[in-house]
């Protein structure tokens, strides 16, 4: 049996955050009539970190793999505290135990950072912060001397059963899995069911001890504020920090090629760094980098097998893709073979053709819609930041409310 994994562009969470996190966007997709989560796809979750941990191990890919839980905090504005609130709220609602995740109080939490405007955070141990670049040229070492070939540079004008047309020739394969995320475009036959939305990075200048001490991060935490559009943060092993934001959406919905970003892009996150962390001032800012998240129209991932076709999928990943896309691989796997197993059994899977995935509504009307909801985003920032906690800014927070990301 010949199975050839098809993937193209550069990826987004395979060279932007770093973070290596044991959950899902969207699981409220997968509950039970209860709401909540079935024990089994919480154990897979909850062990999904640990267990990469082994393999990376196992396979001896340095990649700079710190298990040190993640900090989602309120950290700039006192708006931010009901909505880490209801985000403990969800995940408690959803099964998970104070074991998964807990309320930490302001000091609890300046203890671990000292941002800004302390509130109180989530704090999940079921996060790790890895190096993008070195994880992937590890893993592509392991599976090179496991006999799998590796073709870049190749792009593929046309997918489907048993055939990848490409720019250098053809591909023929009994099964083909699609793994192209935000960068599937035309030709591809996920293109409109997977949209890009454009992430990126800023990374300061390696910072002192004395820095550190001011800024915390003392256990490589992972970080994040509850702004309303995502932010993630950690502490590189060169003491950089890393500082991602998202989402700008380009015209027509094409995804990001070129590496990096521009000025004006650049800048946006260095003031949120800045707004987080005011110790920063004066420290330089020196590599800006971006990429395209894949966003579908049910916003949650999936794992998709057609036994007819013999294609399969995984992602959707919306920027939770480096744990997800361990937990989905190997979910994946079972389903080439033929193997029965509680993978294949999680509420993510699905065996129907790639097509019955819902299509996005036809360009401009994703481009408008995400302009609209980042204007509203930033302008509830700028009232909060000129007249804190007014009437305006509680207004435009209430409009943010309704603008749910589908």
């Amino acid at each position: 049996m010949l199975i050839e994994a098809q993937q193209c562009g550069h990826g987004a969470s395979g060279r932007n955050g770093g973070w290596f996190m044991g959950t899902l966007e969207g699981l409220s997709a997968f509950t039970d009539s209860k709401g909540e989560l079935h024990p089994a796809a919480r154990a897979q979750l909850n062990t999904l970190v640990s267990r990469a941990g082994q393999v990376l191990t196992k396979e001896g890919i340095e990649c700079d793999f710190h298990h040190g839980g993640c900090v989602m905090a309120a950290a700039r504005h006192t708006s931010q505290i009901a909505r880490a609130r209801e985000t403990l709220a969800h995940f408690q609602g959803l099964g998970f135990s104070e074991d998964d995740y807990r309320w930490l109080t302001p000091e609890a939490l300046t203890a671990r950072m000292q941002v800004a405007n302390p509130g109180g955070a989530v704090f999940t141990p079921h996060v790790a912060r890895v190096q993008p670049a070195k994880l992937v040229m590890g893993l592509a070492r392991v599976v090179k001397a496991l006999g799998v070939r590796v073709f870049e540079h190749t792009r593929a004008t046309s997918i489907g059963p048993e055939r990848i047309d490409c720019d250098r020739g053809s591909v023929g394969a009994n099964q083909i899995v699609v793994a192209t995320e935000g960068y599937s475009e035309v030709g591809n036959p996920l293109h409109r069911r997977i949209i890009p939305v454009q992430t990126g990075m800023v990374v300061t200048e390696p910072l002192t001890d004395k820095q550190w001490s001011d800024i915390g991060f003392h256990d490589n935490e992972t970080f994040a504020d509850f702004t309303r559009a995502a932010t993630y943060l950690q502490r590189t092993a060169d003491q950089r920090l890393v500082i991602g934001a998202r989402g700008n959406y380009l015209p027509g919905g094409r995804p990001q090629h070129a590496l990096a970003d521009t000025a004006s892009i650049a800048q946006h996150r260095q003031r949120i760094a800045l707004d987080l962390f005011p110790q920063l001032r004066g420290v330089r800012f020196t590599h800006n980098w971006g990429g395209s998240v894949g966003v579908p129209r049910s916003w949650h991932p999936h794992v998709i097998y057609d036994p007819f076709s013999k294609m399969g999928t995984a992602g959707g990943y919306i920027g939770e893709g480096v744990g997800a896309s361990f937990l989905f691989g190997e979910t994946l796997a079972t389903l080439l073979i033929g193997e029965s197993s509680e993978l294949s059994e999680m509420p993510w899977v699905q065996q129907r053709p790639l097509a019955e995935l819902h299509r996005w509504e036809p360009e401009p009307v994703p481009q408008l819609g995400l302009k609209a909801t980042m204007l509203a985003f930033g302008a509830e920032e700028w009232l909060l930041n000129r007249y804190g906690e007014s009437l305006p800014a509680r207004a435009m927070g209430w409009l943010c409310d309704q603008l749910g990301p589908h």
